[in-house]
């Protein structure tokens, strides 16, 4: 008998360490880790990460603002009148914020204010393709949850992170910028100001980030984004819209491809703030890291605009802050069509 259960011992073991102590241990996407995230050179699965952290904190925050990496320039901390945490995540998608809306209202953590940052990601990708990455997967939503969540983890014990282990070991970890890393990110979900200062783009050769393929489709977008419009009137939680100011590259394309139809759309369901367009911003490559993300000046802005109602008459004209509403929305949208002919 011990001699089958030690052989047994010794053909579980490869299994035990390739299935469970290495994916355990490596952690690439910080899942296991959520409480004390790591720098270890790969991108932690984000959306995740907050969930649990939110979960976790149901009162730490009166507010939060929803949206893909483009958000993580604005700091909720100039919000003076709320105390909001920053759940932006890469290739967040208004689907995925619904659930995880939705997840929070379930759990009893009902805020006063959600602020909802979109752009033409909502109907460009198709949110079930991150739902087959290990950095994008959302937080599991199942009417049974610990089932779901040991379903989602077990995704992540897999011998598949071992392709990870050659960036942990040579990436050279920052001690004191990993410190404000996890400070900014346990405090406000943010990031660093630092990164704009230390943005070296090369705007000579300035190209598309992202060039999505645009399969989603404007009218399961819309359909995603009235169900979040729906959930927060249902809870009295009062929803703040905004656009993302696409730099011009990305703005082009992203009219070529129908963004200016999502804006319309969009125009019937809500009001919101438009920060897109042709304007004195969007065509200046100092207010952009790289052509798919803005810089905190430009957030600072747009926070100014929406919570103190502060506008530059000059970018209000093209667009830059324009509060749309059903009474003014013609008169917008020929704006955005006019500024294509110019």
């Amino acid at each position: 008998m011990k001699k089958f259960l030690f052989k047994s011992v010794i053909l579980c073991l490869p299994f035990l360490v390739f299935y469970i102590i290495l994916p355990l241990t490596l952690d690439p996407y910080n899942v296991f880790h959520y409480k004390n995230i790591r720098d270890n050179g790969i991108e932690a699965n984000q959306n995740y990460i907050k969930m649990r952290y939110i979960l976790d904190n149901p009162r730490k925050f009166n507010a939060y603002i929803f949206g893909n990496s483009r958000i993580s320039a604005i700091d909720v901390d100039t919000i003076d009148s709320l105390h909001c945490y920053n759940m932006w995540y890469p290739g967040g998608h208004p689907l995925e914020h619904f659930e995880n809306i939705e997840i929070m209202i379930n759990h009893n953590i009902i805020p006063d204010t959600i602020l909802l940052g979109i752009d033409d990601i909502a109907f460009a990708v198709d949110p079930e393709v991150n739902r087959t990455q290990l950095m994008l997967m959302p937080y599991p939503k199942d009417s049974i949850q610990i089932i779901a969540h040991t379903k989602f983890l077990i995704k992540y014990l897999n011998p598949s992170v071992l392709s990870s282990i050659k960036t942990i070991l040579f990436h050279k970890t920052d001690a004191q910028n990993l410190e404000l890393v996890k400070k900014l990110f346990y405090e406000n979900g943010g990031r660093s100001r630092m990164k704009d200062e230390q943005s070296s783009y090369n705007w000579k050769e300035a190209k598309l980030i992202n060039d999505w393929q645009y399969n989603y489709g404007i009218e399961n977008a819309i359909t995603d984004i009235q169900k979040i419009i729906d959930l927060c009137n249902k809870n009295n939680i009062k929803l703040i819209i905004f656009t993302n100011p696409l730099y011009i590259l990305t703005y082009q394309n992203a009219v070529q491809n129908g963004y200016i139809d999502f804006l319309t759309r969009l125009s019937h369901i809500t009001d919101y703030y438009n920060f897109s367009g042709i304007n004195d911003i969007t065509i200046n490559n100092d207010y952009y890291l790289e052509p798919s993300h803005y810089k905190f000046n430009i957030g600072d802005m747009m926070i100014n605009t929406i919570f103190n109602g502060i506008n530059n008459e000059k970018l209000l004209a093209q667009g830059f802050g324009y509060h749309i509403t059903k009474e003014n929305r013609d008169t917008f949208l020929d704006l955005l069509h006019e500024q294509l002919t110019d």
